[in-house]
């Protein structure tokens, strides 16, 4: 660490600080019209985000930063690093989309949509192409704001300290616009929905009406990601379909009797959308957190034991 050395115990303080320097970097020069500037605030947005993601992690245990298990990579952040033969600075750690996975994956109410990456793919553009956009900027200085404020707690981070006198109050501000924004929104779409179903059953007599919603309630969705669960609709009462990302989890192995074993992966789906077949009501993305939707479902493990074969 410059002129220092960090000692293993010191591997979260270490992204921590990093992370804190990025973020408040970033709530400091993305409201600038220098483009320079702005460009550093979309690199230090997608920065701190990966960071903070990873001070989760090592929280837990610094090994899980390893990439595929890479051997010397696994010997440093385990504590272990004189049995190693690679440098520290060659250390193959795992990219801020699989940080923030595995993150999700450990703390549900992590605020993340792989689908929205909006903080990541502003900093991606910025360090590769020296392109920004205003504001794409901004919602990527949202979006970090969002995922730190919901990691402080289990981090025990200060937050006054973390963000500074200044940067609290620019964060404070941003949240709250944005809550109320994605409030207004959804209270739009309610509202939508809602006069739809009322011309949709205008005139018609009550066994008509149930006749009609009983046909329309719980058909397939138009939209199709890895999974669907059933749900019931906040605005007109029917079925309607979360429709949701998969991640693979944890895997368990069980002995056979032949010898051999099964293996089988514990699966995640994280909803990010919601569409109802009935009065037609479609949310997605942070939308979703206006409602008393679930965060994740557990489904159905995975059969795996064909690629564990394989791999032995």
């Amino acid at each position: 660490m410059g002129k220092n050395v960090v000692k293993h115990g010191q591997i979260k303080r270490l992204l921590a600080q990093s992370a804190q320097w990025h973020a408040q970097r970033a709530i400091q020069l993305f409201v600038s019209d220098d483009l320079n500037e702005q460009l550093e605030a979309a690199i230090s947005a997608g920065t701190a985000v990966e960071l903070f993601a990873k001070t989760y992690l090592a929280s837990i245990d610094p090994a899980l930063l390893a990439d595929k298990g890479d051997r010397d990579t696994v010997l440093i952040l385990g504590g272990r690093g004189a049995l190693a033969t690679a440098d520290p600075l060659l250390m193959k750690t795992i990219g801020a989309f699989d940080a923030l996975r595995l993150a999700k994956y450990l703390y549900k109410d992590l605020p993340w949509l792989q689908q929205d990456a909006v903080s990541l793919r502003v900093r991606n553009a910025a360090v590769h192409m020296a392109l920004v956009r205003s504001d794409e900027l901004r919602f990527a200085v949202v979006q970090m704001c969002r995922l730190i404020e919901s990691l402080m707690a289990p981090l025990e981070l200060d937050r006054e300290h973390f963000w500074g006198s200044h940067a609290a109050s620019v964060a404070d501000y941003l949240l709250d616009e944005a809550k109320t924004e994605r409030a207004r929104i959804v209270a739009a779409k309610k509202a939508a929905a809602q006069r739809y179903l009322s011309r949709l059953l205008l005139g018609l007599d009550d066994e008509i009406r149930r006749v009609m919603l009983a046909a329309l309630s719980g058909r397939p969705p138009n939209t199709s990601i890895d999974y669907q669960e059933a749900q019931e609709c906040p605005v007109c009462g029917q079925q309607g379909w979360l429709i949701c990302s998969v991640e693979r989890g944890d895997v368990r192995q069980e002995a056979e009797g032949d010898g051999g074993f099964s293996a089988w992966a514990d699966q995640i789906a994280y909803p990010y959308i919601f569409e109802c077949p009935v009065c037609q009501l479609n949310v997605e993305g942070s939308e979703l957190w206006e409602f008393d939707f679930p965060n994740s479902i557990q489904i159905e493990e995975e059969d795996v034991t064909r690629e564990f074969y394989e791999l032995c």
